[in-house]
């Protein structure tokens, strides 16, 4: 907040005045999934930019179309699908598991599940950080796992070290 007021006092100003859960992912209550646009003209437009131009009855045809071709790729790939989550889920979740074999795990009190999670120190000297994971209460405090929704490398080196199953954790949204 302070770059923003250091940049321009009015923007700054202005979002003060604002609710907090309307214009950042930390206050959301986990309800976006890490998605910041919420507004479906934004998400139409980004998809239409070229289309604008068009005649009507043209721009039905290509939406039209376009939702044709989105459903057939999406369906074909469901039907694919080898795997508990869509391949770009599931993807990410293979990068975040090779991610959480460099932590280290220390147990405070698994019947609360509570945990410190550390990571790996790099050769730039980043790194050696500390993680309070409350696994029962979906709490990590690097806030990825409450923002994303998707559990983060600290879970699941922390499911890893329990034998708990990290799909358990995966919110039924990714399925």
């Amino acid at each position: 907040m302070k770059e923003i007021q250091e940049r321009n006092v009015d923007s700054y100003i202005y979002l003060m005045k604002l609710d907090a859960e309307k214009w950042t992912l930390l206050y959301d209550g986990g309800h976006r999934h890490g998605m910041m646009t919420t507004n479906i003209s934004e998400a139409l437009n980004s998809v239409l930019k070229k289309a604008r131009v068009l005649p009507l009855k043209a721009l039905v045809e290509l939406i039209f179309n376009k939702l044709v071709k989105y459903f057939h790729q999406h369906r074909e790939e469901a039907e694919n699908c080898v795997h508990p989550f869509p391949t770009r889920i599931f993807d990410k979740f293979l990068h975040i598991e090779l991610k959480s074999r460099e932590h280290k795990v220390t147990t405070y009190n698994p019947r609360e599940g509570i945990y410190m999670v550390r990571s790996p120190i790099r050769v730039s000297g980043t790194g050696n950080n500390v993680y309070t994971l409350r696994l029962n209460n979906k709490f990590c405090s690097c806030g990825k796992w409450q923002t994303y929704t998707l559990p983060c490398s600290y879970v699941l080196t922390v499911c890893r070290e329990n034998g708990s199953r990290t799909d358990t954790y995966v919110p039924e949204i990714y399925s």
